[in-house]
């Protein structure tokens, strides 16, 4: 009996078309609205009413009138805020049988082979997008609500061409949706894609010629209560795009991926990646010319390379050129595998230096054997274990303000591995990490992993020398990186700019942080936001990165708008109920503002004092100060950690004597944004009786959570400053990564 249909009244549509980036010029696309167009009309043919139609679009002039004829009546403007207001807030709503994605636009492959779908922020010097590959397990996700669509078709009809390894370096990591999540294994999700990893999406007559090969296979389909076949459609997209390869008329390859279709959890990608770029031709020619030269090359590096891959020869013959380099494209780390099995099995020269040449044209970054890849991804272990933690520690310590991407052991080596690299013979950094970690660590993973360090930096070429250097120097530092180290206080930064205009708009950038492990930048928006805007990507990203009740919030804010209410923003952290942000988790202040030279050795030293004071060490100061009485009453309390300041809102020129407090050194202040002096004693006493220093941030929050936060009264008009020297804003970093 054949399973029923979706019913296509309950059919979700969400569509992405970006046609006007930011860049302008080239950059701007003629085709995306079109193809928009075109794959809504298809699905409102087959009955999707138009309100389940959600459009996202930035279209040249000249096409607006294309959207607008396919009768939706409006749309919204593509950007990032919206698109992840689309996919993390109104997806989670909806409710259906099928839900089909269709985004068209820009793409690029960026460091660890991670598909960025480029937002229309994007500029040659801020490559911004979204993470294709987290979209897909977003799809997946319990992120939808758990008992609907049970299949998904996603379409993204874009290029995946890898950039340079300068721009690699340089360019943000794509826009992530999606956390830790659980995934649902009854949904089914069918992704088609434009090309293949490395691929360029071609457009024809102001079209995605991907889309108009796929649309016009889906009309082929006959109408059944069953929906498309998307299988068979896809079999014959695949044939239509091989008879436009062997004509000449196609070069682009499209795939397909498959997870959990009809309830069998399968992966994979139809149509193997050929040889037709200009990099890969290249290093076939190499490769032809190092076999044919050495008699019996070819049977040779073919066995070898094959067990080197774990794989099955692909002939019984002697292998050509073609399938040495076809086979090893088709896995990872499989050119570094090649290369290497054929200095060993020919004589090299320069053949070989124009077979590297074009291996690291096509695979940039990878410098790893296949096989020594997967011992060291063996030997850090699952994710989430003891040795892999100590290993990002190590690279946090060894690579200060690198972004270390924690999603699994295998991304965290492909960031690693393709971090620019010094020139021989000192160590790579990935070696440099290894020898860090390895030196944190007791027997038996210690000698593990020196063991893999040394013969890795044998067949590198790294002198033994200089890895026996970074050796020395590892033990010497092995203790800041112990499992003891770990449990400092994790932090979440916000660097918010002057606010400019009426509706308070501001450009920001969001880190996390850790006190010895550096810190990683989540969000960078140089466009100016709505407070609203921020306060849902903050939420975000609070709910990928933060502990409720542990992660301290600091907003860095200039000195005269310290006394923005951020600790009064409105959070969910994927919850159905809204609170003020200060209740979960403790939010302080801190200034961008530079303290003057002369003054930093106060700071410092006034903040070394907190560590060991209670609350009874801060310093009240008396009211009715004036600036000038202020700067002298700060400098005759210099051993006071902290100040606290009583003087009601109106009755202060509250941004001046913030500066002052700032210029002055003050690490802590807490203050009251009431207006009645009885009221703002009456709370600050009871908040700062008895207890240690270091806990006020906590205990502040404790102290908002009890009280009544509909309440005019109580906890809400507390605030505090918080400014540790430990933990600064993150310096801007040089273009490339430190060696």
């Amino acid at each position: 009996m054949t399973a029923p249909g979706p019913d296509w009244s309950r059919t979700h549509a969400l569509v992405v078309a970006v046609e006007e980036y930011a860049e302008g010029g080239d950059w701007c696309l003629d085709g995306p609205a079109r193809d928009a167009a075109n794959m809504i009309t298809w699905l409102m043919g087959q009955g999707v009413p138009r309100e389940n139609v959600q459009l996202l679009a930035s279209p040249r002039p000249k096409n607006k009138h294309l959207l607008e004829a396919v009768g939706l009546g409006t749309y919204d403007q593509v950007n990032q805020t919206t698109v992840r207001t689309l996919f993390r807030h109104r997806l989670a709503a909806l409710t259906g049988d099928w839900l089909w994605v269709y985004w068209a636009g820009h793409g690029v492959q960026t460091r660890g082979s991670q598909w960025s779908l480029l937002y229309p922020e994007a500029r040659d010097n801020d490559l911004i997008g979204l993470d294709a590959g987290n979209l897909m397990d977003l799809l997946q996700s319990d992120r939808l609500a758990p008992r609907e669509f049970r299949r998904v078709a996603m379409v993204i009809d874009a290029c995946r061409q890898p950039l340079n390894v300068q721009f690699q370096m340089n360019a943000a990591d794509p826009d992530r949706l999606l956390g830790a999540a659980t995934f649902q294994k009854a949904r089914s999700v069918f992704a088609m894609h434009a090309c293949e990893p490395g691929g360029l999406a071609k457009n024809r007559d102001g079209e995605g010629l991907f889309t108009r090969v796929l649309l016009d296979e889906l009309a082929t389909e006959d109408p059944s209560d069953t929906g498309p076949d998307l299988e068979a459609v896809w079999g014959r997209v695949r044939t239509e795009f091989e008879r436009r390869r062997d004509a000449r008329t196609a070069q682009q390859i499209p795939t397909v991926t498959v997870r959990n279709w009809a309830g069998d959890s399968r992966e994979f990608t139809f149509a193997p990646r050929p040889l037709l770029g200009p990099d890969e031709q290249r290093l076939l020619l190499a490769v032809t010319a190092l076999i044919d030269r050495t008699p019996g090359a070819a049977a040779a590096c073919g066995a070898r390379l094959s067990d080197e891959l774990g794989a099955t020869p692909t002939t019984e013959d002697a292998p050509t050129a073609r399938d040495l380099v076809g086979q090893a494209l088709g896995t990872h780390h499989g050119l570094t595998t090649l290369l290497h099995v054929l200095a060993e099995s020919t004589r090299g020269g320069t053949s070989l230096d124009d077979a590297r040449r074009g291996a690291v044209k096509t695979r940039p970054g990878e410098w790893l054997l296949r096989a020594e890849y997967d011992e060291l991804a063996g030997l850090l272990g699952e994710n989430e274990s003891p040795l892999l933690e100590t290993f990002v520690r190590a690279a946090r310590h060894e690579l200060p303000g690198v972004r270390i991407d924690t999603g699994t052991v295998r991304t965290v080596l492909d960031g690693l591995e393709q971090l620019v690299q010094p020139r021989p013979p000192g160590p790579r950094q990935l070696l440099r990490v290894v020898e860090r970690a390895a030196a944190a660590v007791p027997e038996p993973a210690r000698g593990a992993l020196r063991a893999w360090s040394d013969r890795c930096a044998e067949r590198s070429g790294t002198a033994r020398d200089a890895l026996l250097t970074v050796r020395f120097y590892a033990e010497e530092r092995a203790d800041s990186i112990s499992p003891a180290a770990s449990a400092l206080d994790h932090r979440i930064q916000i660097k918010l700019s002057p606010q400019t205009g009426t509706d308070q708009r501001r450009t920001y950038q969001v880190w996390t942080a850790r006190a010895g492990h550096g810190a990683e930048s989540l969000a960078k928006v140089d466009t100016p936001s709505r407070p609203e805007d921020i306060r849902l990507r903050l939420d975000d990203l609070l709910v990928e990165h933060g502990r409720v009740h542990e992660t301290l919030v600091e907003f860095f804010l200039p000195s005269t708008e310290l006394d923005l209410d951020v600790h009064r923003w409105g959070i969910t952290t994927g919850t159905p109920l809204e609170r003020p942000l200060g209740v979960d988790y403790p939010v302080v202040v801190r200034p961008t503002d530079e303290r003057p030279k002369p003054v930093v050795p106060s700071h410092r030293r006034r903040w070394d004092r907190v560590a060991d004071s209670t609350t009874h060490d801060l310093h009240w100061l008396p009211d009715g100060l004036g600036e000038d009485h202020l700067y002298r009453t700060l400098s005759e309390r210099a051993s006071a950690p902290g100040v606290v300041m009583t003087v009601p809102a109106r009755a202060r020129p509250r941004a001046r004597m913030f500066a002052v407090c700032v210029y002055s050194g003050i690490p802590v202040l807490v203050w009251h944004r009431g207006e009645e002096l009885r009221t703002v004693t009456s709370q600050l006493k009871s908040v700062l009786r008895d207890g240690e220093l270091p806990s006020l941030p906590h205990r502040l929050r404790e102290f908002r959570c009890g009280n009544d936060p509909a309440a005019d009264r109580q906890g809400r008009h507390l605030a505090m400053l918080w400014d540790d020297p430990d933990l600064p804003l993150p310096r801007p970093l040089a273009l490339s990564a430190p060696i």
